[in-house]
């Protein structure tokens, strides 16, 4: 083998070795290209979540005895059993007449715009007579409201009252006012309940008597 034979073959390995090695190179540049089409990342980093600051609740006092929401676990809901607005006087007579007044307050730190009030089912209990009192006519409830921490016969609020009718048809009633009960019980709205037996009421009514629930309600809106 002459000595230009054996150079030409060293060139050749030398090309196909610097060949190879490029290929490599190529290769690895490639794949590291990508690898990074083959991932993707987004941080969010701003997830938050809260509770309004502001909020309502409801007091109801006759002067005696008073519920108040912000007192229950719920901080909406009260149940009462202690404020009987159509006076519990079950021995009535013949023009007999009950008053019950009740102030509500806001002591929240929302104001309530919408305050209202619904009364639920009559229940009549028949006397010896069988006469069903919720819807007789015999005995009436009124409803009128004043704004005022006392009743104010001047100051009332028209949207709350009923005339004296039976209670069976009492209905719901609502008063949208700017505010209807200020934040921190800045304001008040008294409601008079006036419950009376016709001075006609016949003997037939003897033993009767009415239960019937009111729901109260004070909204932002």
């Amino acid at each position: 083998m002459d000595e230009n034979s054996g150079r030409s073959r060293r060139r050749t390995a030398a090309l196909w070795g610097s060949g190879a090695l490029a290929a490599v190179v190529l290769l690895l540049g490639v794949n590291g290209t990508l690898a990074s089409w083959t991932s993707a990342l987004i941080t969010n980093d701003d997830d938050t979540a809260g509770v309004a600051a502001g909020y309502l609740a409801l007091v109801e006092t006759d002067g005696t005895h008073t519920c108040d929401t912000s007192t229950q676990p719920s901080n909406t809901v009260a149940s009462c059993s202690t404020i009987n607005k159509y006076g519990g006087n079950l021995s009535m007579s013949p023009g007999d007449v009950e008053v019950v007044d009740v102030t509500f307050t806001n002591p929240g730190t929302a104001v309530g715009n919408v305050f209202g009030y619904a009364p639920g089912s009559c229940t009549a209990v028949n006397g010896t007579g069988g006469i069903d009192l919720c819807t007789d006519g015999d005995l009436t409830v009124a409803v009128s409201c004043s704004t005022g921490s006392t009743y104010n016969a001047g100051a009332l609020v028209a949207a709350l009252g009923q005339s004296g009718i039976a209670p069976g048809s009492l209905v719901t009633k609502s008063w949208t006012g700017s505010p209807a009960l200020a934040a921190s019980a800045a304001s008040a709205v008294t409601c008079r309940f006036t419950t009376t037996l016709a001075a006609t009421a016949p003997a037939s009514d003897a033993g009767s008597r009415v239960s019937q629930p009111v729901t109260w309600t004070l909204d932002a809106s």
